[in-house]
């Protein structure tokens, strides 16, 4: 990279004040908190959502009580013909775009032995396809811009831990990561920065029904979980991607549930009852 050009979120301290954010999915969960702690940091935010206006709303209103300013664009990002309604409602209501986080997706509980062709490539369509093509779309614009600038994937810790009972989202999800690096390696000359974040078990309406099984797994010590992440904890995540002097890095965020153990509490219990003895 060339010392002589705007380092951009390669700067030494990256300031989000003024920058302008588009968060896909950004009306509920994960989304939302992304949203809020970009305004909380000083940014502007269009807050994309697919089918809930009024949630929306919700966000931009509260995005717009920290004192920063906020546009809702309506805007199915599994459609690539519906992706530069994003851009527009950017360049519109602000005049510029820096950020883009790919936060929509979707899951299916299907048995891998069992999961259809039709739901199969709607999931991978909604989270493979679709911020694939919208990141090739806005790192195009920012090119043409010469602004540079900052993209971010929410991942998952299912690009690398198999649920044999959601494999397209695990897939999707292990694909997705590919493209982030792909990106990342394209654009770091157009001083772009592509991070991603492995986003953990998150209390949100996605998975909160697992959740009692993670906990139960974490008391018996098969996985490090103190407690299951909150929306916040993958916005912070967020910021840092956004922050960190690197690019084609994944931000850990699994709450050590990535973390290869073999941790056997009930035989540790055994040891220490014959230590006694």
């Amino acid at each position: 990279m060339k010392s002589d050009i705007d380092l951009g979120f390669f700067a030494p301290d990256v300031s989000l004040e003024n920058r302008v954010a588009v968060v896909t999915g950004s009306s509920r969960g994960i989304g939302r908190a992304i949203a809020t702690e970009l305004a909380r940091q000083g940014g502007n935010v269009v807050v994309n959502y697919n089918h809930s206006a009024a949630a929306a709303k919700e966000v931009a209103a509260d995005i717009e009580r920290l004192g920063r300013k906020a546009v809702t664009v309506q805007a199915d990002v599994s459609d690539l013909d519906q992706h530069q309604r994003l851009i527009d409602a950017a360049m519109d209501a602000f005049g510029r775009l820096d950020i883009l986080v790919n936060n929509a997706a979707a899951v299916t509980v299907a048995d891998v032995l069992e999961e259809s062709c039709e739901g199969f490539d709607q999931i991978l369509c909604s989270n493979l396809r679709a911020p694939h093509f919208l990141t090739q779309r806005v790192a195009n614009h920012m090119i043409k811009s010469g602004r540079p600038g900052c993209i971010v994937y929410s991942l998952s810790i299912n690009a690398t831990l198999a649920s044999d009972n959601r494999p397209s989202y695990c897939i999707s999800k292990a694909a997705l990561a590919m493209s982030m690096r792909l990106f990342a390696t394209r654009l770091a000359e157009h001083g772009i920065k592509v991070n991603g974040v492995e986003v953990a078990i998150t209390d949100t309406e996605f998975v909160r029904v697992r959740i009692p099984d993670y906990v139960d797994a974490a008391k018996k010590g098969y996985i490090l979980m103190p407690r299951p992440a909150t929306p916040q904890d993958m916005a912070v995540a967020t910021i840092a991607a956004i922050k960190l002097f690197d690019t084609g890095a994944i931000i850990p965020a699994s709450g050590g549930v990535a973390l290869p153990q073999l941790n056997l509490r009930r035989m540790t219990e055994l040891d220490s009852k014959k230590s006694k003895q």
